[in-house]
């Protein structure tokens, strides 16, 4: 009985402190998109956004801000990567606002941070602006 209950609380223990972790704010640095995520999100921008915006590449604005530019990276720094989600989700592409699926849109955030050249890594940034509201854009 005494090995279990040690047994019992060490269980307790890590799946407490696992949870913990799992709640804990990302950081943009940390690798939160994958690469095959912002492959996906470069073929949306490309379909529905490289019109505006031009490539993530460009120096000079076609019609609408650069993404990933000093502008833009000034423009959201410390604001969270659920405010872009949003803004993203409810507002682009500008001639058909609210299309895209949540998977769509944080593929295309995914990569907008790819394009601002912040790293990739194993898990794929999420579609729930709640827990991207969590993390904040710092370039």
């Amino acid at each position: 009985m005494r090995g279990f209950r040690g047994v019992a609380v060490m269980t307790l223990v890590s799946v407490s402190v696992v949870g913990t972790l799992a709640q804990a704010p990302s950081s943009v640095r940390n690798g939160i998109y994958t690469t095959a995520q912002a492959e996906q999100g470069q073929a949306i921008y490309d379909d529905q956004c490289v019109s505006c915006h031009g490539q993530l590449t460009a120096f000079v604005p076609e019609m609408a801000a650069l993404l990933a530019d000093h502008t833009f990276r000034n423009r959201w720094t410390g604001r969270s990567l659920g405010e872009l989600f949003a803004l993203v989700r409810d507002e682009m592409p500008q001639d058909a606002p609210g299309t895209l699926s949540a998977e769509q849109t944080a593929d295309v955030v995914a990569y907008l941070l790819s394009g601002n050249r912040l790293p990739a890594g194993d898990a794929a940034l999420p579609g729930d602006v709640e827990r991207l509201s969590q993390i904040p854009f710092e370039p």
